[in-house]
């Protein structure tokens, strides 16, 4: 059985039934433009930063409430 399946994926004629048959069309392939890639990369980038920025500054304000009695003003 295990010679049947490689025959169907290299293309060499089996029996009718007894393996896998070769499809007729192929899976389609979908290309995406340079321009949309860019696009994506660039949102993605913004979306990244804006949620790290505002991690960030709940992690200073919790800090610097923490800290603020050790803090010396004179």
């Amino acid at each position: 059985m295990s010679d049947c399946l490689i025959k169907a994926f290299t293309g060499c004629a089996c029996p009718p039934g007894e393996c896998v048959e070769k499809p007729v069309t192929p899976a389609p392939v979908t290309f995406v433009s340079w321009r949309t890639q860019a696009i994506a990369c660039l949102a993605f980038g913004f979306l990244a930063a804006i949620v790290s920025a505002a991690w960030m500054e709940t992690q200073f304000k919790t800090r610097d409430l923490r800290n603020q009695e050790q803090v010396s003003w004179k």
